[in-house]
This record gives structure tokens, sequence and C-alpha cells, in this order.
């Protein structure tokens, strides 16, 4: 008779394939028992009820309104690099401004940082923080020394605009036109176009003064407050309003959170799911950092699990853990292994075949 030898290690490699199905063969990942048992790393939370569930995930609302340094962010009054035209009209002949029913016309000027201009006859007048109309009385009064009959007026002719900025995950960021008094928090962030995604999935700080004023998306949007000349304001991701999905899911990913506050259920649908070729419904884990940490696990396969994964809540940086099914566990192992194994038969046979 004839007989065929396989290599040791190909028969290694069969004699092997039954060990799998008992998890001698690691693979990615930790498997549902070796997570369901006590630990003294963490605490391991069966839920099975409504008193297994924690609170709500997080409570918003951080900030309050920051305190004023400028006042409005915009004003009618007369402030530095601004233009000023002064027009003068007096009907006696003797004045130094009758100009034969032509208006006298001086300027126009800048008003310079310390507000004081130079008028000729007159000589120095404080304009700064002033209305047209206060400048004009105060000029007429200034002349009745030369002229009992002048009449004045102001014009601005030209103004320096006064922003506010804002920067980071917005569609437009830039400067902000503070065009008129009374523009809020609310219009700066609605001129750069909003967030760049969902509001909640940013923070929002305000710089007034040298001085960091922050909120979160509910506190900004509850404490609205009037812009100031030169405002910052930078939106930035919120990394507290994500959480972490692995094991056997579709997209296993980082996920910003698709509301406020998500439930396992938001969770695990933002992740597309669980891949049903692989996942062990009875074996989804949540792990949370904590003091002690602790580990939240859910039978899936019992429909009142399903409802108490629509209540529970989620929060910052949990991670969502679904486990492999050990039959798809041995189904992978046969697909990694068998091909070597036939292969390498193969080889031998051939050998065989050539001696």
């Amino acid at each position: 008779m004839t007989h065929f030898r396989f290599p040791i290690r190909v028969a290694g490699l069969i004699c092997l394939l039954p060990l799998a199905s008992c998890g001698w063969l690691s693979d990615s990942g930790p498997l549902k028992r070796s997570i369901g048992k006590d630990s003294d790393s963490y605490t391991l939370i069966n839920v099975t009820s409504q008193a297994d569930i924690p609170g709500k995930s997080r409570t918003y609302g951080v900030g309050a309104t920051p305190p004023s340094i400028k006042g409005q962010g915009y004003s009618d009054k007369v402030r530095s690099r601004d233009s000023l035209d002064f027009i003068v009209t007096d009907l006696t002949e003797e004045s130094p401004f009758h100009t034969k029913g032509e208006p006298y016309k001086f300027g126009p000027v800048e008003v310079p940082e310390d507000g004081s201009i130079s008028i000729p006859y007159v000589g120095a007048i404080q304009v700064m923080n002033r209305s047209l109309s206060q400048v004009s009385a105060d000029l007429e009064a200034k002349m009745k020394p030369v002229s009992n009959t002048a009449r004045v007026t102001v014009v601005r002719s030209n103004r320096m605009p006064r922003t506010a900025n804002v920067i980071g995950e917005v569609r437009k960021p830039g400067p902000i036109p503070l065009e008129r008094a009374g523009i809020t928090s609310e219009d700066i962030l609605a001129a750069a176009g909003g967030p760049s995604d969902a509001e909640h999935l940013y923070k929002y700080t305000l710089r007034r003064g040298g001085k960091d004023y922050n909120f979160d998306y509910l506190g900004y949007r509850r404490n609205p407050f009037v812009v100031e000349e030169g405002d910052l304001l930078t939106v930035s991701a919120d990394t507290d309003n994500r959480f972490h999905v692995m094991g056997a899911i579709i997209k296993p990913s980082t996920v910003p959170f698709p509301v406020p506050s998500p439930t396992l259920a938001d969770a695990l649908g933002a992740a597309t799911g669980m891949d049903e070729r692989r996942s062990d419904p009875s074996g989804v884990f949540i792990f949370r950092k904590g003091n002690p940490d602790l580990v939240y696990t859910f039978n899936l396969k019992d429909p009142r699990s399903m409802h108490l994964a629509q209540r529970f809540p989620i929060v910052g940086n949990d991670i969502v853990y679904v486990t492999e099914a050990p039959l798809s566990r041995w189904n992978r192992l046969i697909s990694q292994l068998l091909p070597t194994a036939v292969s390498q038969a193969g080889n031998a046979f051939a050998r065989y075949q050539t001696n």
C-alpha cells in the first residue's frame, strides 16, 4: 500500500482548527465572556431594568453674559478716525465766515485720538464722543465773539468701520462690521454663516478685554450679549460631545453626538448599526471612565433591553463595544487557516508524485 505523508506543520494547522471554537486562538477585541466577569479594575453593571440606568448624559447651559467694557459696539457719536466737514453759513458781510452767498467750508478733518480739532478763528474744539448736533451747537457758541449770525452744520463724510471677529468652525469666518447699535452674539454668529455642523458639537469662546468667556451651545444661545468693537468669538469642536463605537459594527469609528443627549440606540444608529453577520447582540458593552470605571452590559436579544437602550444615556468618550458571535470567529479563522493548509498539502502531494 502506498502511504502519503503530510508535513508536520500542515497536520498541525488542521489540528488547531477545533481549538478555535474553544477560543484558544485570539482575535481582535475582547470576548463576551472575558468582559462579563467581575474585575478589580472596573465595576460591571448588567442593565436589565430602569433602575440600572444612570442619570442624564450631560447638562448644558455653561456660560454667562460677559461684562461690558466699551458699551455699544456701534454709536452715532464722533469717534477717532471719523472724517468731519464743517459748513458755516453767515449772511453778515463783516463776518470772516461770509463768502458772498456760498457757505464757508472747512474740512474734511480726520478726528485724532485725543478728539481735539482746531477750527479757524475759533481754536481747538473737543468732538470725541459727542453727537454731530452737539458739536454744531458747541461750535456756534464758540463763534459768538466773532459772529453772532453764524450757523454751523457738521457732517461726517467718512467713518472707519468698527468690527468684531468670528473665527474657527464657522462657514464664513472673518470680521463682522458693527453697522448699528445693539448687534448681539447671535447676530455675529449668523453673519459668519453659523457653525459648520450641528450647534451642539461646538463650544464658543469670547475674548474681550484680554479675558476669555466660555459657553457651550445652550449657554451661548441662552445668554445673548451686545457685541463690542474688538470682540473675538472662536467656535471650536466640543471634544466632550463624541463617543467611540468598536467591535462587530458596520462602521467602527469615533462618532460626534448625533443629538445633544444621545442614547445607546442613537449611538448604534450613528455607527450604521451592528454587523448582522458577525455581531452577538447578547454582548453589547458600554465602557465608561470614572471613579470607579464602569462597564454596562446589554443583552439586546431581550426585547426589554431594546427599550432600555432607547433610555440609556451616552456620555462623552464612552466606548460602545459589540462583541462578535463565536460562529463568526470560527468561520473567519477557518477562512484564514484552511487555504494555507490546503496549499501546503497540495505542495506536499506534488513533491510526493515527483519522487
